[in-house]
């Protein structure tokens, strides 16, 4: 069964829905999915680009399920910092004489990631606690889910920004927080190519979990958020480097740096607390959403008694 599956532009994809999309451009490609620059050429969506991605990972029937999981979980979200999923279908071909068929989804095109916001420094304070905001909301939503879901995999490069809207994005590593056994998806979280936990921003609680010591709480996203936003804010993740590549490698921190504003000794505070090591201790989403909304509330008055607008 191949594992390739890369498209010429021009080329015409058909979703269950009966409409059409139209290959424009790789955007990227990674070790389970491939990801293009459509365009809806009929129905309602027509003339609008959309982001379609393509699982390609076909002799890994373990990936092909998290990729199921992503795809049914996305359809059912309603939330405005959570991406959202159009479309979907199952795109076939012949090679060889082997029928291989990919599935796929359609979700809305967000073409920059807080990653590059970042390597740009192209945000302002009260940018920076808006885009927290939005994706607390986006944990909170997640942890009031039936049952809870734990996204496990927030760093930069899956958090996508639309002028000052930020979505969550790319929920290959989801868990429901069930009953259902764990074994298999404890042994994915290990893999150091593919699925695997994120390196950088992994969580002491993924690395309990995956060690079978302990169960993963919704309390881990906003660990891995906090060092996401710890870097946003002051140029570097705390995340101490490790000297070998084992994913199981205890979580350490390296000290915080100081926040370059007048205002770090109004967040700083905050992100400490996101990075408590002891889950139980750290503050839930929710929790968090309520304090960094007060920063945002004093940021904005402040910008608007001094310029007017708030942005």
């Amino acid at each position: 069964m191949t594992d390739g599956l890369f498209l010429d532009p021009g080329r015409g994809i058909k979703a269950s829905s009966g409409h059409w999309y139209r290959i424009e451009q790789l955007l990227g490609a990674g070790g389970n999915a491939v990801s293009y620059l459509v365009v809806c050429t009929d129905g309602p969506h027509r003339g609008v680009p959309f982001a379609l991605k393509f699982f390609r990972r076909m002799s890994k029937p373990e990936r092909l399920a998290a990729f199921l999981e992503e795809l049914e979980f996305l359809k059912t979200c309603d939330h405005p910092a959570i991406m959202r999923v159009y479309d979907d279908g199952t795109f076939s071909f012949w090679t060889d004489g082997q029928r291989n068929e990919f599935p796929f989804l359609v979700a809305e095109y967000l073409p920059s990631t807080l990653f590059q916001i970042m390597k740009a420094n192209a945000a302002s304070i009260t940018e920076k606690v808006i885009f927290a905001t939005q994706i607390l909301a986006g944990l909170t939503y997640l942890a009031g889910q039936s049952p809870p879901v734990v996204h496990r995999d927030v760093k930069p490069q899956n958090i996508f920004v639309k002028g000052r809207a930020c979505v969550l994005g790319d929920f290959g590593l989801l868990k429901r927080l069930d009953d259902e056994p764990e074994s298999e998806d404890r042994d994915l979280l290990k893999e150091s190519v593919g699925i695997g936990m994120p390196y950088f921003y992994r969580s002491p609680d993924l690395v309990a979990y995956a060690c079978n010591e302990t169960s993963i709480t919704t309390k881990s996203d906003v660990f891995q958020l906090g060092l996401v936003l710890t870097e946003l804010f002051t140029g570097r993740n705390p995340c101490a480097r490790p000297t070998d590549d084992d994913p199981l490698t205890a979580v350490q921190l390296e000290p915080m740096r100081a926040i370059p504003s007048n205002h770090g000794g109004l967040i700083a505070p905050l992100l400490r607390d996101m990075l408590l090591m002891d889950p139980a201790k750290r503050p839930s989403a929710e929790a968090l959403l309520a304090r960094w909304l007060g920063a945002f509330d004093t940021l904005a008055g402040l910008a608007r008694d001094l310029n007017g607008v708030v942005f």
